[in-house]
């Protein structure tokens, strides 16, 4: 009955091929960034589908044809979306946790649980995985799915916790490593050729020593580094950001696209961060990061570029920050071609991922393969 009530609405009612739930409306930097590349992947692989987003800002995506926002707090126009899609795609961002809150974890599983009950395709896409208290809802909600892919090995393993069996996990990278920005030339930045970018958010579970971060701040600028601020989302980060720049005497940089911060971190000597994206975007770059940890997915995503300079954002002193930026600074050229290296090949995971949900999207037509991954119908090989 439920496959014959889904004809007569596609029948009668326009609908979006795709829904894409994640963390998006709300500012940030690296999750529009995400979703740019999410929906870019879709459409290289099968053009003119329609694509609706669950977000906290509805309308039109500005510079995204056929792909509209819908509210994401609203149960009706949610369910009424998820009737008339093909296939329901979460990700990508650490959605299944409840360290952030518990009614965050509740309302993905039960989009992802509502979307399989009512016949579409469900696609965990690119996912950061725990850390979850409730494990078996989020077990019934990876259940549902037709395919998962997550984006670090900390989530394949919770997955593999989980009871989840091996064969239908598969291990990726976050969308963010589709993103091929121009880093070629020179910056046209007003900071000169030595600066070094920090970028700071509040926390729910603590909070960073500012005076740490601007005696060490301080003492790099000594050195003859500028520091310059970047508020990858307003609402938790810029008046933390501010605080600290006027401290230190730094420069807090103006909002830019995702492709622009991408080469403003390209000109850094090296980049000190709580942000998760942040990190990623400067390995896109081949700038090396220091990452202060706040959260299990920052250690994750720094072992995963292969990178050792990790501290706790709410345990580190002045000269263990100054020892790690000298540290990451040292590297020179070859740390720098090594992290490109790295992110060429966290590039071709995420083309999986993009090819996964494509063929989900053609009811698994193949036409060829990629690098032994089976390509959908339509897809550009």
């Amino acid at each position: 009955m439920r496959k014959l009530f889904r004809k007569m609405i596609h029948a009668v009612w326009k609908r979006d091929d795709v829904v894409i739930s994640g963390y998006y409306g709300y500012g940030s930097l690296g999750d529009e960034a995400v979703l740019e590349q999410i929906t870019e992947s879709l459409r290289e692989n099968v053009p003119d589908c329609r694509i609706g987003v669950l977000s906290a800002r509805k309308g039109h995506q500005n510079g995204a044809p056929n792909t509209h926002r819908i509210g994401r707090t609203n149960p009706l126009a949610i369910l009424w979306a998820l009737l008339r899609c093909r296939l329901f795609i979460s990700g990508g961002g650490s959605l299944l946790q409840d360290t952030t809150s518990k009614r965050s974890l509740f309302y993905y599983t039960g989009i992802i649980r509502a979307a399989r009950f009512l016949g579409a395709r469900v696609f965990i896409y690119a996912n950061g995985i725990g850390p979850i208290s409730n494990s078996k809802r989020a077990e019934t909600a990876l259940q549902c799915a037709h395919a998962i892919s997550v984006r670090d090995l900390d989530s394949f393993y919770a997955v593999l916790a989980m009871g989840i069996a091996p064969e239908r996990v598969m291990l990726s990278a976050d969308p963010i490593f589709l993103l091929r920005p121009d880093i070629s030339g020179t910056c046209s930045f007003p900071y000169g050729k030595n600066y070094f970018v920090v970028s700071l958010r509040t926390c729910c579970n603590g909070e960073i020593e500012e005076s740490i971060l601007v005696n060490a701040c301080k003492k790099l600028k000594e050195a003859g580094l500028e520091a310059v601020f970047v508020s990858m989302q307003d609402s938790f980060d810029r008046d933390l950001c501010m605080r600290v720049c006027r401290a230190c005497g730094g420069v807090m940089a103006e909002k830019m696209t995702a492709s622009a911060f991408a080469k403003f971190l390209s000109g850094a000597q090296f980049v000190i961060s709580m942000r998760l994206h942040c990190i990623l975007m400067a390995a896109l770059s081949g700038t090396p990061a220091v990452a202060l940890s706040y959260d299990c997915k920052i250690d994750s995503a720094m072992e995963y570029l292969e990178e050792s300079t990790t501290l706790d954002a709410f345990f580190f002193t002045e000269r263990m920050l100054l020892e790690a930026c000298r540290s990451a600074s040292s590297r020179g050229d070859t740390g720098r071609e090594h992290l490109c290296t790295r992110a060429d090949a966290l590039f071709r995971l995420a083309q999986k991922d993009a090819y996964m949900a494509a063929g989900l999207l053609s009811a698994g037509r193949t036409a060829g393969t990629v690098n032994g991954w089976e390509a959908p119908a339509g897809a550009k090989l």
